[in-house]
């Protein structure tokens, strides 16, 4: 589940990318330009939707080179919304996201690699419930 929704942080973080020029952006999360949604399978015959309200992050891209692209979210876990209060404090309480002692999860890119139609694999470190990790991230144009 957490690396599920790590993927489309990452994956939404990048989105709001303008392919003009090389540049450096901060995220805009008052806007309606980026969130951090995501979807996990529920038992096999459903799908839980939801989101994490509160983010910032800046992402830099360079459409001559973007092999040198980089993206870095922080997220406030405690901003957990599956749009179910009960289920909300349930996935915050030390049984899984244990917000209490974890607040906060971050995903900062080491490197990316781009592909022939705009996407790539980007690659970084998610820290989430106290643990860093290197993950993969498989992007689309």
């Amino acid at each position: 589940m957490k690396t599920k929704i790590v993927k489309g942080l990452a994956l939404a973080s990048l989105l709001t990318v303008s392919p003009l020029y090389a540049a450096d952006y901060v995220i805009d999360t008052k806007g309606a330009h980026a969130s951090i949604e995501f979807r996990i399978s529920h038992l096999g015959t459903s799908w839980l939707t939801g989101r994490f309200n509160t983010f910032e992050g800046e992402f830099s891209y360079d459409a001559e080179k973007p092999e040198a692209s980089s993206v870095k979210v922080d997220i406030d876990v405690t901003s957990f919304d599956s749009n179910h209060a009960e289920r909300d404090k349930h996935i915050r309480s030390g049984d899984y996201l244990d917000v209490a002692k974890f607040p906060k999860a971050s995903f900062e890119s080491t490197s990316f690699t781009p592909d022939a139609n705009g996407g790539g694999v980007m690659k970084g470190m998610l820290t989430l419930y106290g643990t860093s990790k290197e993950i993969a991230i498989q992007l689309r144009k």
